[in-house]
């Protein structure tokens, strides 16, 4: 059985999609959306790989790939609508409007994945252009013009789409805007026919040029992407000025009702207060208010730069050779597109403006400028453009070439080599202006080296190079001059004569570290000369405030300290007591005693010692023993008996037994030796023995020997006719 071949399907018709309703131009749908953010959102979806399917005129759904979904909180599809209807027909639509989420997510996702669109080559409609119609009809400044070849190139030319965002106050306007056609190399805006040719090529309505078509035109490539982006950016700025100048009106009148408010509010409340303190702190509560809501109402623009659309156009080029009367060269040319019927551009190659007068810039380039975008150099006299030099030096104002430019390494600011110096310090160069002469030495130092001291220094407000620099440590380490300055006794360390103090009692210099006041007398003491008093450790003394006591050999201070009225040396008070018989004088421990009976410490003249106790005792305390004689102190006197306390103890004692120096002292007594048949009593007591002897017929004698002799103290002889002292 034969095996039939298997025979090849016909491949499937693709099925045809159904055709995407165009947006009804007369639709009732009252669209919200900017007119630049639909085709902004079309552009999107073809470089992202977005499907983006129509479910009405006003409504679309998107569909993004895994790449793009972080940019619209990570979900797989969403609807956008265009208009109120088809929000109300899908609330959960997203609505595609200025300041709207969405339109702030589409953003996002065109600055990261499409910054840059390639449009391709704008194809030339054949006609070509007679270069020889053209002329060169600006002036050459101190030069001479040369027609040299013509030839075509490929210039790149594009536009620019920004999102700007106005704030003021509490008003924010967004708006994207999208600038002119612009040749990206030349800098200049293009004709009319070419950026309607360019127009046609984004929309889509014409194909891009083979690059065949260019032949062997050479590529002229694009400015610096800064520079590009500058000459644009600053193109949408002009574009903006009017709706800037709306939102500055607004904001004008909004801020002068809220600051006529402002007044209204705190007028009220100053008339309630009374203090001046009061008064101040409301006042600049009121002018802070006034002035966050001025800085709050200022217009603030904020340009997001989101895409750049460019193309490639055949441009017909003429160009000329120009030289100036010192040799330099360089080269300017005539553009005019191949894409219509434009005129020839002749353009500023640094501004893009028609210049009035071409320029030769002194660098090896071969360039020029017009008469705005270049400058005479002050030192060499040549011309430059503005990228090849500085238009104002840092000294004098004028312009000056790079060969003749430095930075100077203290203000970090540009000048000229006429104004060029050289430091003292280091060696190092730096301008006219950062250099002045030291204050005290005279050399010439920048502003970096030196530094300025206060007007309140002793010489005044000066510049002070290194070297002469020294800080007070007698203030608070102000900058001052070697020649101001004295030397620390103590640290050695720099002190001005402003704030130099001195030691009162060395009378040398110190600085504020190593002087301190005293306590009492408020005068300045150096460390070394600083001295305590050991009765008040917290105070400060000199050292000549404070002496040695006599007793203790401890330091201490006149206040704490006295002369003894007998020795005359310095106590402290410690050791010293006041005497109550000399008033206003004082006696330390060896030069004073004490009246046992009233605690009062007397002079060595002023109080005895009391015989029966051997305390001492002043004269007020101090009567007579009826019985003895002897003075004793009235705490060893009995008041009924008027006898001392060793009287009123007498003991009878056997004449044997009478001690040798008591029988010699009543020898003196009585003149004879003593009788055995006597009455004996004795008594002994501090000081003394005290002896009673019968003398008969009721007559006695009491007499007192000290211990350890024989003589007899004092002697009272009793009888009926009463007491008699014989010694």
């Amino acid at each position: 059985m034969k095996r039939r071949k298997p025979q090849r399907k016909p491949p499937r018709k693709p099925r045809a999609k159904a055709p995407v309703p165009a947006p009804a131009t007369g639709s009732d749908a009252d669209p919200l959306a900017d007119a630049q953010i639909r085709p902004l959102l079309e552009r999107y979806c073809g470089l992202a790989g977005v499907k983006q399917a129509a479910r009405g005129p006003d409504h679309s759904e998107l569909s993004l790939p895994p790449p793009e979904r972080p940019f619209f909180r990570d979900r797989a599809a969403l609807r956008v609508a265009f208009s109120l209807d088809a929000l109300e027909r899908d609330p959960d639509a997203e609505i595609a409007v200025l300041g709207s989420p969405f339109l702030s997510q589409l953003i996002e996702a065109i600055r990261a994945r499409a910054s840059r669109l390639s449009l391709g080559l704008i194809a030339p409609p054949g006609v070509a252009r007679d270069p020889e119609d053209v002329e060169l009809t600006i002036p050459v400044r101190d030069g001479t013009a040369k027609r040299g070849e013509t030839r075509r190139a490929v210039h790149p030319v594009g536009r620019l789409v920004a999102r700007v965002v106005l704030r003021a106050g509490a008003g924010v306007e967004e708006a994207v805007v999208e600038s002119d056609v612009f040749d990206l190399s030349a800098g200049a805006k293009v004709g009319d026919d070419l950026a309607g040719a360019f127009r046609d090529l984004e929309a889509g309505r014409v194909d891009p040029a083979k690059p065949s078509v260019a032949g062997d035109a050479a590529p002229i490539p694009a400015r610096e992407p800064a520079d590009v982006l500058r000459l644009l950016l600053g193109h949408l700025q002009e574009k903006s000025a009017e709706r800037v100048a709306a939102r500055r009106a607004v904001a004008e009148k909004d801020l002068a009702l809220e600051l006529a408010r402002l007044d209204r509010y705190f007028e009220t409340i100053l008339k309630e207060q009374t203090d001046p303190e009061s008064l101040g702190t409301v006042t600049a509560l009121a002018e802070r208010r006034r002035a966050e809501e001025i800085r709050r109402s200022e217009v603030k623009a904020v340009v997001h730069p989101l895409q750049l659309i460019e193309a490639s156009a055949l441009i017909e080029r003429v160009e000329w050779r120009l030289e100036s009367t010192r040799g330099r060269r360089a080269t300017f040319s005539a553009q005019c597109s191949l894409s219509g019927a434009a005129d020839w551009i002749m353009a500023c190659p640094q501004c893009g403006a028609p210049p009035a007068t071409l320029v030769v810039c002194r660098h090896e380039g071969g360039h020029c400028s017009c008469e705005a975008c270049s400058h005479r150099c002050s030192v060499c006299a040549e011309d430059f453009c503005a990228e090849h030099g500085i238009g104002q030096c840092r000294v004098d104002g004028q312009p000056a070439c790079d060969e003749h430019v430095r930075v100077c390494p203290s203000c970090r600011l540009q000048h000229c080599t006429a104004h060029a110096g050289v430091c003292a310090e280091d060696g190092h160069a730096a301008c006219t202006a950062c250099l002045a002469p030291c204050g005290s030495c005279g050399r010439v130092i920048c502003n970096r080296h030196a530094e300025q001291s206060h007007a309140e220094a002793p010489k005044g407000s000066r510049r002070l190079c290194a070297a002469c620099l020294r800080y007070c440590e007698g203030g608070t380490s102000e900058p001052v001059g070697v020649d101001e300055v004295v030397q620390c006794a103590t640290c050695s360390k720099s002190v001005c004569t402003v704030h130099r103090a001195e030691c009162v009692v060395d009378g040398e210099a110190h600085c504020s570290r190593h002087l301190h006041r005293t306590d009492e007398s408020r005068r300045l003491v150096c460390g070394r000369h600083r001295a305590g008093c050991a009765l008040e450790p917290a105070a400060i003394f000199a050292s000549d405030e404070v002496g040695a006591c006599a007793s203790c050999g401890k330091l201490v201070c006149a206040d704490h300290a006295a002369l003894c009225i007998e020795d005359g040396l310095r106590h402290c008070v410690t050791h010293l007591e006041p005497l109550h018989d000399a008033t206003g004088s004082y006696a330390c421990a060896a030069h004073r005693k004490q009246c046992h009976v009233d605690g009062h410490a007397f002079s060595l003249k002023g109080a005895k010692d009391c015989p029966v106790c051997g305390k001492g005792a002043c004269t007020e305390h101090r009567v007579p023993c009826a019985y003895c004689g002897r003075h004793v102190c009235t705490a060893d006197l009995s008041r009924e008996s008027r006898r001392c306390a060793t009287c009123t103890r007498l003991e009878a004692i056997a004449p044997p037994e009478l001690p040798a120096e008591v029988v010699t002292a009543a020898r003196s007594v009585t003149r004879r030796a003593p009788k055995p048949s006597r009455a004996w009593r004795i008594a002994r007591d501090r000081s003394h023995l005290v002896v009673e002897v019968d003398l008969g017929l009721r007559r006695r004698a009491v007499f007192t020997v000290r211990h350890g002799e024989s003589v007899p103290d004092s002697v009272v002889k009793h009888s009926l006719l009463g007491s008699k002292q014989r010694r």
